[in-house]
């Protein structure tokens, strides 16, 4: 079935533009990336992110009065569309509400009925260990915060930068009045009704694409040339022994250790991102001594922010989906020296490198979209992971759908796991912009995910560096998991923080 150029230019127009029938209510249709995000949550809350941070404050009678709470909540939503839309599709009950201890209210947000739905695209929980009685003269008190958004209108950056702008609004010097007449004035996008792209359009409206038949066609052959060369045969070793129970375990660095990681990445010319995949390399072949050697090299995948490369936008909200995918191929033999690990090291740097430098990165990002998106549609049914279904047991950053021409049909195209890598923290909880909020921690962050899920997260805060592993406790061989984690603190101990770690 063909499709005209004006069918073409009309359903362009469509997928970017928001209309209104009233000057009230705006819509568009998802994009590619939203639409491949949508349909797992839609079903089960697959991907619903949420994060979880600590803090401690002062002047608790006054910044954590309830009221205030919800009027910087609400300030802090009206600033971004996508936290206030809803998606017409079907109606959602509302879940009851969560009682309980801290952590079974994110063990019931990552395992039990979903928190999110089509018509509550946002979600914010505070909590404090102790109530506070008529008697209570001290006015400091330590806080509990988790916030929750589903994953097809953002990502983490979205997520931590919108913890960062509520506490910063919170802890401000204005008064409840002043911040309930703020939030009293006309939405931007209402105010500047001619303005109507204050909204922010689908991701794959603001990437640029070559366009003529040569550039489209140069596209594609280096699209299949990349899946020819990336090859994974390793897979976790998944068993479903009861319900899926998402659980986190995490591992910090002191500051001491911290500088010595990051002292030793710069002597080597590259960075903890680059170092942590080849870190996991090396945990899984220590872990996995015993299990049968399989000769194909081990491919893991990473998400990589597009936003660099978005046209300019009078939109200044960040809560937007703006993600792509890539995979790092690496031997799965353990190097035997140091020399050779570092080695290593600078290879996924280069394999980086490559992704991000090169003149077709935006034509395959559009590429994967519009895979993840089929894939959810059921027109590659039957895959299991990737980035779309949050895991990657299988099928790695790219769909397997692209990848079945006869030479791709002979290489195994499986990724171990992915890699979710937030970067430095500090240089988005600016401690100076909310000195009535003492200092905290900020604490573990991830979404639902599906049985048998598993990602692996790293960052830096407070000055040291931070890793969280989640996965579902009930989905793997008994001791599978455990080993890996183990492995890779040993790791990390003896190559980048031992005096071994030197060469």
């Amino acid at each position: 079935m063909t499709t005209s150029a004006s069918t073409k230019q009309r359903q362009e127009e469509d997928f970017r533009g928001w209309r209104s029938h009233n000057g009230r209510d705006y819509f568009r249709p998802l994009g590619e990336s939203e639409y491949a995000y949508y349909i797992p949550a839609s079903r089960n809350g697959l991907g619903d992110m949420f994060l979880h941070a600590s803090f401690t404050t002062k002047s608790k009678s006054i910044i954590m009065d309830p009221s205030r709470i919800a009027l910087c909540w609400a300030i802090t939503r009206s600033r971004h569309p996508l936290l206030m839309s809803k998606v017409r599709k079907r109606q959602r009950s509302t879940p009851a509400s969560i009682n309980g201890q801290l952590s079974e209210l994110i063990s019931n947000y990552l395992n039990g009925p979903r928190t999110l739905s089509d018509e509550r695209m946002s979600y914010l929980v505070i909590s404090t260990s102790s109530l506070s009685t008529e008697t209570d003269d001290a006015d400091e008190g330590d806080y509990d915060l988790l916030m929750c958004a589903p994953h097809f209108i953002g990502d983490g950056a979205s997520l931590h930068q919108c913890t960062h702008e509520f506490i910063t609004l919170l802890a401000s010097a204005q008064s409840s009045q002043n911040l309930k007449q703020k939030l009293t004035q006309p939405l931007n996008w209402v105010r500047e009704r001619a303005n109507v792209d204050l909204l922010p359009p689908a991701l794959e409206s603001r990437l640029s694409v070559p366009s003529s038949r040569l550039a489209k066609a140069a596209a594609k052959v280096n699209y299949l040339q990349s899946m020819h060369n990336e090859i994974g045969g390793h897979t976790l070793r998944r068993n479903q022994l009861g319900p899926q129970k998402t659980v986190m375990i995490e591992k910090s660095f002191s500051e001491e250790q911290t500088l010595k990681i990051l002292a030793k990445c710069k002597q080597n010319g590259v960075t903890v991102n680059h170092a942590l995949f080849a870190l996991c390399n090396v945990a899984w072949g220590q872990s996995n001594l015993n299990f049968k050697a399989i000769r194909e090299p081990l491919m893991m995948y990473t998400a990589l922010n597009l936003r660099p490369y978005l046209s300019q936008h009078p939109s200044t909200t960040y809560w937007f989906l703006a993600l792509t995918y890539f995979n790092v191929v690496l031997p799965a033999f353990v190097p035997t020296t140091l020399a050779a690990f570092w080695m290593r090291v600078r290879d996924v740097k280069e394999q980086t490198r490559k992704v991000v430098k090169s003149p077709f990165l935006t034509s395959r990002a559009m590429r994967g979209a519009r895979v993840r998106a089929e894939r959810v549609r059921g027109v590659s049914a039957g895959t299991n992971g990737g980035p779309s279904g949050g895991s990657g047991a299988s099928g790695g950053a790219s769909g397997k759908s692209e990848a079945k021409s006869a030479t791709a049909q002979i290489r195994p195209f499986a990724a171990l796991f992915g890699l979710s890598l937030i970067g430095n923290l500090d240089l988005v909880y600016r401690q100076e912009e909310y000195v009535a909020v003492g200092s905290g921690s900020e604490g573990e962050g991830e979404g639902r995910q599906k049985p048998g899920g598993f990602l692996l997260l790293e960052h830096t805060f407070g000055k040291k560096l931070w890793l969280h592993l989640c996965w579902d406790e009930n989905g793997f061989e008994e001791g599978h998991v455990e080993s890996f984690w183990e492995c890779l603190e040993d790791a990390v101990e003896e190559l980048v923080i031992g005096d071994g770690g030197d060469e």
